[in-house]
C-alpha cells in the first residue's frame, strides 16, 4: 500500500503492492512474515459493504469469523477472515440495535 499527500490529503493506493499467487503453501506465506514488504501488505474483504451504513462489527474469539450489521434493508452479513470473503447474510423486519456473538469454537463441535 502506497500513501501520497498531495494538497495535504492522504490517498491510499491498496493496489499498487505486490500480491501472492494464490498456490503458494502456507508454509511459504509464514515464512514471509519476516519480509517487510509482506508485512506492510494489506488485504481485503470481498463484498464488505451496505448499501446505506454498517453500524456494527465484531469478531468471534478465535478471529475466523466477522459479524457486521447494516442498516437500509436491515441485515447481517458473516465473513470469514480465513478466505477473506462473506459466508452468509441474513435479512431483517427490523433494525438491528444490538446483538452478541455466541460463539464456542464451531469446529469442535463438528462431527
Amino acid at each position: 500500500m502506497k500513501v501520497s499527500a498531495p494538497d495535504g490529503v492522504k490517498v491510499y493506493n491498496v493496489s499498487s503492492g505486490k500480491s501472492l499467487p494464490a498456490w503458494l503453501s502456507e508454509k511459504k506465506k509464514r515464512s514471509l512474515k519476516k519480509d517487510e514488504d509482506y508485512r506492510r501488505q494489506v488485504e481485503l474483504i470481498q463484498d464488505l459493504e451496505f448499501p446505506a451504513a454498517c453500524h456494527r462489527m465484531k469478531a468471534t474469539p478465535d478471529g475466523q469469523f466477522l459479524f457486521a450489521t447494516g442498516i437500509h434493508a436491515p441485515r447481517l452479513r458473516v465473513y470469514e477472515l480465513g478466505q477473506l470473503s462473506m459466508k452468509f447474510e441474513r435479512h431483517f423486519d427490523a433494525e438491528i440495535v444490538d446483538f452478541q456473538v455466541c460463539w464456542e469454537n464451531a469446529g469442535d463441535d463438528a462431527g
